[in-house]
């Protein structure tokens, strides 16, 4: 089963490293796949970014004389390019950001899921991820699909606030970038047997039925509740649907860590230890 999901793992890294690769290229040659002036665009940092990623993990995987160094310089260039970029954003949006200009930067909110993915990566080159209450290699993963979960209520019901950054409508989360930051978590999960979040789902159906009712409660709740009450939505503001989000957020990570520490317990007690 583990030898099933590598595989899968590895292709899903390959058709990352393609696809950013071929929207890098059409960056470069001036002509982006699904540009448009009045909306989100796949930035031309966050195809590098993602080809940097995918990049250092399929080396890894297939030169046994890949330096190990080489992850950590190139995945703190990663985060720490996304961080500046988050810093810029915040501190001068007005200096950094001109909408007449061909470079588009990366938004703040793919920013931050690209740091949580580079700082799991850097992670899990350093060590194994750990069996212990603290899941924090699961929770980085968790971290980085919440941009993605908000943007996707943005496109969902066109709320700009969700989508982009009013003084330039093409920074944001496109649909295209979504689908690499899912492709790119999926393959996350599927290339490393020993997070807790798999260890939850081997013990039972039952697990899987109240992991499916948490994911639902976290990504759907905040949809029904836009469907229910769409006549009453003010687009131009964030609403409750906010707080539903990430209090399923809250929820997921915080049973998945009570969990934990419960096998923790039970571990220990098993081996004797009080």
């Amino acid at each position: 089963m583990e030898k099933r999901f590598l595989k899968w793992a590895e292709i899903l890294d390959f058709l990352i490293l393609i696809g950013s690769s071929l929207t890098l290229v059409a960056w470069i040659f001036g002509v982006p796949f699904f540009y448009r002036t009045d909306g989100p665009v796949l930035s031309i940092f966050t195809s590098i970014s993602l080809l940097v990623i995918v990049s250092l993990r399929l080396a890894t995987r297939h030169f046994q004389l890949w330096p190990f160094t080489a992850n950590l310089a190139f995945l703190m260039i990663v985060g720490g390019g996304n961080i500046s970029s988050i810093l810029m954003l915040l501190s001068a949006p007005a200096v950094h950001i001109n909408p007449k200009s061909t470079l588009v930067m990366t938004s703040i909110s793919t920013s931050i899921g690209l740091i949580f993915f580079s700082f799991y990566e850097i992670l899990l080159y350093l060590r194994r991820t750990p069996n212990r209450s603290w899941i924090l290699d699961d929770i980085l993963i968790h971290l980085a699909l919440v941009p993605g979960g908000l943007s996707l209520i943005g496109h969902l019901f066109q709320n700009p606030n969700y989508l982009s950054m009013s003084i330039d409508p093409r920074v944001g989360i496109s649909l295209l970038e979504m689908a690499f930051m899912a492709l790119l978590a999926l393959s996350t999960v599927l290339s490393n047997p020993n997070l807790f979040l798999w260890k939850f789902l081997k013990s039972g159906t039952s697990n899987q039925l109240i992991f499916t009712g948490l994911f639902v409660n976290q990504y759907i709740a905040p949809i029904i509740y836009l469907m229910l009450t769409h006549e009453t939505w003010d687009s131009v503001n964030f609403g409750p649907e906010l707080f539903i989000f990430f209090g399923g957020v809250i929820a997921t990570l915080g049973f998945l860590m009570f969990q934990a520490k419960l096998e923790e317990n039970n571990s220990l007690q098993k081996n004797g230890i009080t």
